[in-house]
């Protein structure tokens, strides 16, 4: 377990928030997220309502709407997918699939979910066997044909950094912290 405060703001877990220690369970919400996403073509925490609203516009905002509020599934989508939806979006980590104490049960219980079962072949999934559904023809490695125009001839931007804006960083944040990327290594320091 850990208790680092850390995400993707869409994909932070309600246990993240309260600041409590977690482990896989904030992965298991985050794919809920992400199934939602790909489902519902929307995240499960958007709001009706005044889109110029600055308040609603926020983090904070954000987290409390992943905290308060219940997820709405759509009424468009079936039984088996709002069932699944729900089992990972449940705010309360011991109640969300995939979260037995033991891991075996865990995995056994969304393998064994009505939204999977007979749909996918695990063994084939974990060796890595099942072919894509969709695999677009590519003529190199940086074909970008399958990307909008509106993104491939947008002008690269870097964003600055702002020295006054990392000196108010409380830096005791990173203790601990021991990644360092090898390309800013001295070359006798590189691994």
């Amino acid at each position: 377990v850990t208790g680092t405060f850390c995400g993707t703001p869409n994909y932070i877990a309600p246990e993240i928030l309260r600041g409590e220690e977690y482990g896989f369970s904030v992965d298991w919400w985050a794919l809920g997220v992400l199934m939602y996403e790909m489902m519902a073509g929307r995240s499960p925490f958007d709001v009706v309502g005044n889109a110029g609203d600055t308040e609603q516009n926020t983090e904070d905002y954000l987290f409390q709407i992943i905290l308060e509020n219940r997820i709405r599934i759509p009424r468009s989508l079936s039984v088996r997918a709002s069932t699944v939806l729900r089992n990972f979006l449940q705010k309360d980590p011991a109640e969300r699939l995939g979260c037995k104490l033991n891991l075996d049960e865990a995995l056994h219980d969304i393998q064994d979910h009505t939204f999977f079962r007979g749909h996918v072949d695990w063994e084939q999934l974990e060796a890595k066997q099942i072919p894509p559904p969709y695999d677009p023809r590519v003529s190199s490695d940086r074909d970008l044909q399958h990307f909008d125009e509106q993104f491939t001839n947008e002008e690269p931007t870097l964003t600055p950094d702002d020295p006054v804006v990392i000196s108010r960083i409380d830096q005791s944040e990173f203790d601990g912290f021991e990644y360092v990327n090898p390309l800013h290594m001295a070359r006798e320091d590189a691994v």
